[in-house]
C-alpha cells in the first residue's frame, strides 16, 4: 500500500465510525429485544430480527462505504474525536443496560448476567475515553527496589489484618444475628424475580450486592462463612485503600500508621466478620473514591477522575453510604470553589469528568430507581429522621426546637466514636476506637481543622465531618450511630495517625529528625494497641458469647446449624413457647435451607413422635424433654452448650 493512502482500519472516516456505533447498539438492542421477545407458534420472524438485521445493514455500510462517497464528502470536515467517540458508546451501552434490564423485569427473566457485562462494558468506554496505556509505563523493577521497605512493611500489616479477618470466620462468632440471618434470606431471594434485577433495592442493599452474596451461598452452601465472605474481603480491602488515601493525603508514615491501627481495630475486625451491617463496603470503597478523586483533581488527571465516578456509581448498586459520598463532594466542591479557587477551578475538566462517568454509568440503578421509589425511600421512611416523623415527634415529646435536637443528633454520632459503646449490631462495651486511639484522634483532629486551607486537609474534614453529620442528621435512632458511624472510620483512623506523626514531630523526635525514637515510641504504641485490640475482640467480647444481643437470637443460630446437618427427610420438632419458637429468627431459615421445623407448645405428654424424628428442647424446656427421655429410653440425647450453658438438648426418638 502507499504509505500516502488512507488505511480505512487504522484511520476511519467520521461517518464509518458513526455508522458501525449505530450498527452495534442497533443490533445488540435488537439481540435483546429478540431475547425478550415470547415465542409465538404462529410467527416465523419475530419483529425484533428485523432490529438486528438493521444493524447488521449499517455495519455493512460503513465496511463498504468509500471515502470518495457523498455521504463521506459531507462529513469529512467533522471532527475526528476518539475520545468523544468512546464518551457516546458508554452513553449508550449504560443507556442498553437499563433498557435490558427493564425488559427483562417485565418479561420475567432471571438471568440479568449479559445485562450487568453491557453495563460493565460501558463503563469500561468511559474509561477508555481519557485513558492511554502510555500511563503504564514505568520502570517497575526499579520502582519496587526504591519502595521495597514500604512494600514490605505493608505486606505484613495487610497480612496481620487479612488474618485477624479470616481466622475462624465462620465459627467466631458462631451465632449469626437477625439481621444476618435476613440478608442471607434477601441473598437466596436475589436469583429469583422481582428480586434478580441488578439494580434492585432491599431496604437500599443493592441486588448486586445481595447477588454476590448468592454467589458466595451457592459456592460454600447456606452457612455463615459464606455470608462473611464479602464482608471479610471488603474489610481486608479496606486496609489497603485506606493507606493510599493516606499516603496522598498525608505520607509514607502516617499512612502506614493509619493502615495499622486500621488492621487491628477491634470494630473494623467485628463488622469484617458479619454481614449485618453492610457499612463494612464503604471502608474500602469510599476511600478508593476519595483517592481516585483527589489525585485526579492535583494531577488534573482525567482518567483517575472517570474512574473515581465509575467507582460511585457502582457503589450505589451496593448500599445507601454511596449517597453520603455525593452529598460529601458535593459540599467540598462548593467550598473549595469559594475558598480554595486557586486551587479547585484549574481542574474543572477534571470535575466535569467525574461527574459525568457518575451520571453516565448511573443510569441503570437511576432507572430503577425513579421507578421504584418506594423501594429507594424504604430505609428513609423507615429510619430517617425527617421522613419517618422522628424529627416533628421529638419536637414534641421534649420541647426543644429543631435545630437543637439535630445538633445534639450530630453531637451523639461524633461521641459513638469514642464514648458511646459499640453495642449495637457488636455488643462490645467499648467505643468504636479504643482510648488511646482516641486521644490520637483528637490531637490529629485539631491539626486538620487548623490546615483547613488546603484541598487535601479540606477533603479530609470533608469525609470525616460530612459522614458524622449524614449518619447525625438523616438516621436514627441514636444508639445505631455506633455502626453507622463505620463509615467515618477510615477517615477517623487517618486523623488518629496524623495525630500521632504531629505530636512525635512537634516533639524534635520526628522520622526525619530522629528515626530510632520515632519508630520506638510507633511500634510501642502500635504493639499496645495490637494487644488490646485483640484482647477486646477474641476475649473479652466473643469469649463472653455476647454477640446476638440476646439468648433467642442465640439458640435460633444453634437451631439452624444443627439442622442443617439432619437430612431433609427426617421430621424435627422444637418445644417451644412465647420466647423461644421457629418463624422468629431467618438465622434458622437460612441455616437450615428453610427446611420445615415445627412449633410444638404442648407439654410432652400430648406429643406422639415416631422412630427416627428428632425433637429439640429450648432452655425453658430442657427439664421437660429430658424427663420425658428417661420414660422413652433408647434415644440418642446430645446437650448442646453456649459458653458452657445449656442452650438446647436434643433427643432423637429411638
Amino acid at each position: 500500500m502507499d504509505e500516502n493512502q488512507t488505511d480505512p482500519q487504522n484511520n476511519p472516516e467520521p461517518i464509518q465510525i458513526l455508522l458501525i456505533i449505530l450498527g452495534l447498539i442497533v443490533a445488540l438492542v435488537g439481540v435483546i429485544f429478540l431475547y425478550v421477545t415470547p415465542i409465538a407458534a404462529n410467527v416465523v420472524v419475530p419483529a425484533a430480527f428485523w432490529v438486528v438485521l438493521l444493524g447488521a445493514g449499517l455495519f455493512a455500510a460503513a465496511l463498504i462505504l468509500r471515502p470518495s462517497s457523498k455521504v463521506a464528502r459531507l462529513l469529512k470536515h467533522f471532527p475526528k474525536n476518539p475520545t468523544g467517540s468512546w464518551i457516546v458508546i458508554a452513553v449508550l451501552l449504560s443507556a442498553t443496560a437499563a433498557l435490558a434490564a427493564y425488559w427483562f423485569e417485565k418479561q420475567n427473566i432471571t438471568g440479568y448476567l449479559p445485562v450487568v457485562t453491557i453495563w460493565f462494558l460501558g463503563a469500561a468506554c468511559y474509561l477508555l475515553a481519557f485513558f492511554s496505556p502510555d500511563r503504564l509505563r514505568r520502570d517497575w523493577k526499579k520502582w519496587i527496589i526504591d519502595h521495597r521497605a514500604e512494600l514490605i512493611l505493608v505486606g505484613v500489616i495487610l497480612l496481620i489484618g487479612i488474618g485477624l479477618r479470616f481466622y475462624k470466620l465462620g465459627d467466631m462468632p458462631y451465632t449469626i444475628n437477625g439481621d444476618e440471618g435476613r440478608i442471607g434470606i434477601f441473598a437466596k431471594e436475589s436469583s429469583l424475580n422481582p428480586h434478580a434485577n441488578p439494580y434492585s433495592l432491599r431496604e437500599n442493599l443493592g441486588g448486586l450486592y445481595l447477588q454476590l452474596i448468592n454467589a458466595m451461598v451457592i459456592a460454600f452452601g447456606s452457612n455463615a462463612f459464606a455470608l462473611r465472605l464479602l464482608p471479610a474481603i471488603g474489610g481486608s480491602l479496606a486496609l489497603l485503600t485506606t493507606y493510599r488515601l493516606a499516603r496522598h493525603l498525608t505520607n509514607k508514615n502516617v499512612a502506614l500508621i493509619a493502615m495499622f491501627l486500621l488492621a487491628v481495630s477491634h470494630t473494623h475486625m467485628h463488622f469484617s466478620r458479619t454481614a449485618a451491617v453492610t457499612y463494612i463496603q464503604g471502608t474500602w470503597l469510599i476511600p478508593l473514591e476519595l483517592y481516585f478523586f483527589i489525585s485526579a483533581v492535583e494531577k488534573r488527571s482525567s482518567w483517575r477522575a472517570a474512574l473515581s465516578g465509575i467507582i460511585l456509581a457502582i457503589h450505589m448498586s451496593i448500599y445507601i453510604s454511596a449517597m453520603m459520598v455525593v452529598g460529601i463532594l458535593i459540599a467540598y466542591l462548593l467550598v473549595a470553589f469559594f475558598w480554595l479557587k486557586k486551587n479547585i477551578r484549574p481542574a474543572w475538566r477534571q470535575i466535569m469528568v467525574f461527574w459525568a462517568g457518575f451520571l453516565i454509568v448511573l443510569i441503570p440503578e437511576g432507572s430503577y430507581i425513579l421507578r421504584q421509589t418506594n423501594q429507594f425511600m424504604s430505609r428513609f421512611n423507615a429510619e430517617g429522621t425527617f421522613s419517618s416523623g422522628w424529627l416533628a415527634n421529638e419536637i414534641v415529646i421534649t420541647g426543644k426546637s429543631g435545630a437543637t435536637i439535630l445538633f445534639d443528633r450530630v453531637v451523639h454520632a461524633f461521641l459513638s466514636l469514642i464514648y458511646y459503646p459499640a453495642f449495637e449490631f457488636y455488643g462490645s462495651y467499648i467505643p468504636i476506637i479504643s482510648m488511646v486511639t482516641a486521644v490520637l484522634f483528637i490531637m490529629g483532629l485539631v491539626y486538620i481543622l487548623i490546615r483547613a486551607r488546603s484541598l487535601k486537609m479540606l477533603l479530609l474534614n470533608g469525609y470525616f465531618w460530612g459522614a458524622t453529620a449524614a449518619v447525625g442528621l438523616f438516621a436514627i435512632p441514636p444508639s445505631a450511630d455506633s455502626y453507622r458511624m463505620l463509615v467515618a472510620l477510615p477517615a477517623a483512623i487517618i486523623i488518629a495517625a496524623i495525630g500521632l506523626d504531629q505530636i512525635l514531630t512537634r516533639l524534635g523526635i520526628g522520622m526525619k529528625t530522629r528515626p530510632f525514637h520515632y519508630a520506638t515510641i510507633t511500634s510501642v504504641i502500635m504493639v499496645s494497641l495490637f494487644i488490646f485490640n485483640i484482647w477486646a475482640y477474641f476475649f473479652d467480647f466473643i469469649g463472653q458469647c455476647r454477640y446476638g444481643g440476646d439468648v433467642q437470637t442465640r439458640f435460633a443460630s444453634y437451631v439452624g446449624n444443627y439442622a442443617q446437618k439432619i437430612r431433609r427427610e427426617t421430621n424435627i420438632y422444637l418445644l417451644s413457647n412465647e420466647i423461644y419458637r421457629i418463624g422468629t429468627h431467618d438465622s434458622v431459615n437460612f441455616l437450615a435451607g428453610n427446611r420445615p421445623i415445627t412449633n410444638v407448645d404442648d407439654p410432652m405428654d400430648d406429643f406422639e413422635p415416631v422412630s427416627g424424628e428428632i425433637i429439640i428442647a429450648n432452655p425453658d424446656r430442657i427439664g421437660e424433654l429430658r424427663a420425658w427421655s428417661r420414660t422413652h429410653p433408647g434415644g440418642e440425647l446430645q446437650y448442646i452448650f453456649d459458653c458452657q450453658k445449656e442452650i438446647m438438648l436434643v433427643y432423637k426418638v429411638p
